[in-house]
């Protein structure tokens, strides 16, 4: 057998036995990208308000004493473009196994504590650090018939 039929039949051989084909990172979904700006995200089924200070929270995911929270919505996207400089990081799909997806980086932004919240459940009151990490949950939302990628939600960590 030749040095070219062998290369051949390994090739032919990884091309069988390789790992299934993966969907693309999330950061490629347009609703990922789209859930990212907090005016679309609770729209889209997201969270992502409940973690930034000023921001109205989601009706059902209200701001609580306790809760990490970005300092604003520059704090926001000062994470948002920190996780996007890491292309292909993040892989939503089947092979998963579930319906959620969670990625914790290092990244440093201003972030606060919530130390107290108004009747609507509105952080008012905070104590500021500056997170080490931030995590990123990506999940599928939507209705059953049609479910889509989004950031679900996203929180700075001490």
């Amino acid at each position: 057998m030749t040095i070219r039929s062998i290369s051949g039949l390994l090739t032919a051989l990884l091309a069988f036995t390789a790992a299934p084909a993966r969907s693309g990172p999330c950061l490629d979904i347009p609703s990922v990208l789209r859930s990212a700006d907090p005016a679309l995200n609770t729209a889209q089924g997201g969270r992502l308000t409940r973690h930034i200070f000023g921001a109205p929270p989601p009706p059902n995911a209200v701001q609580e004493v306790g809760m990490p929270l970005f300092a604003d919505l520059w704090a926001w996207r000062a994470a948002w473009n920190a996780v996007t400089g890491y292309p292909g990081e993040f892989l939503c799909g089947e092979e998963l196994g579930g319906t959620q997806f969670g990625k914790t980086l290092s990244v440093q932004v201003p972030a606060l504590w919530c130390g107290e919240t108004d009747d609507i459940g509105r952080c008012t009151g905070a104590t500021p650090f500056t997170s080490t990490t931030v995590t990123y949950v990506f999940e599928r939302a939507g209705p059953p018939h049609a479910p889509v990628w989004i950031l679900g939600v996203a929180y700075p960590k001490p």
